[in-house]
């Protein structure tokens, strides 16, 4: 895999995505057999997780992919990430649901940290540094953004419904850009993994509500437009962090200390 990814980094990337997208649908037909949601998806996950920490961990590609101790500096031309806070605590609109103890809420919260670490470090480190190391930041924002979001079409072997589908869609492609940005504007994906976290957590532990999951995507894409557009012009006026300008691709790149 280390060699795959000197020489075709997003075959590399497609790969991985290709695995978790497996190991989900894996877990997730254990869980059914075994009559309680995510229970086998959870572990499965969190040995992934571990598995790629230490893959990457290993390989000295940490501070490459964002994987790195949070700076003071981090937070400059973020707007201190609060359009994500806002974007997440929307959920909460809908109220908390009534059927969840408290075993299948931590089970959320396992399940929900360990995608939010690969699904991070999958599309916003692996497939945006791949599609960088070959092109220019805006198709590589892009196309892992759009990656990101139609990834999301793999929920209907999940049993979500046609709009259910299209809210996760499009949720996904709005949010997937707007990471990358982040991604490309600080260098580190830390932030990014504790936000998706906490949007996931919400998502599980709210009521589920169409009607008012739209207006949410409506608002959704009017905040991501408004940061979007500021995200870019923070890049104009300085470019991309240091770090994701300057480090070498894996090929090349000096192990973390």
């Amino acid at each position: 895999m280390k060699k795959l990814n000197e020489i075709k980094p997003v075959w590399h990337s497609v790969i991985w995505i290709v695995a978790y997208v497996l190991l989900v649908n894996i877990g997730d037909w254990l869980s059914e057999l075994m009559g309680e949601p995510q229970l086998a998806t959870a572990p499965l996950l969190a040995v992934l997780s571990i598995v790629l920490f230490i893959y990457v961990r290993r390989n000295g590609w940490l501070r490459y992919y964002g994987l790195r101790p949070l700076r003071g500096s981090d937070a400059r031309g973020t707007l201190l990430y609060l359009p994500l806070v806002v974007i997440a605590g929307m959920q909460h609109v809908k109220g908390l649901r009534s059927d969840l103890d408290v075993a299948a809420v931590l089970l959320i919260v396992v399940l929900m940290v360990c995608v939010g670490f690969i699904e991070e470090l999958v599309f916003r480190g692996f497939l945006f540094r791949a599609i960088l190391a070959n092109a220019r930041l805006k198709r590589a924002v892009l196309n892992s953004g759009a990656t990101f979001g139609i990834g999301h079409i793999v929920n209907l072997a999940r049993g979500y419904t046609g709009l259910d589908q299209i809210i996760q869609i499009g949720f996904g492609v709005l949010l997937g850009i707007v990471l990358a940005l982040l991604f490309a504007v600080t260098g580190t994906i830390v932030p990014l993994i504790v936000f998706h976290t906490v949007l996931n957590i919400s998502g599980n532990v709210t009521v589920a509500d169409s009607g008012a999951e739209l207006a949410m995507l409506a608002v959704t894409a009017v905040i991501c437009a408004g940061y979007a557009a500021y995200l870019v012009a923070v890049l104009r006026r300085r470019g991309p962090d240091a770090e994701v300008q300057s480090l070498p691709a894996p090929a090349s790149v000096p192990a973390d200390r």
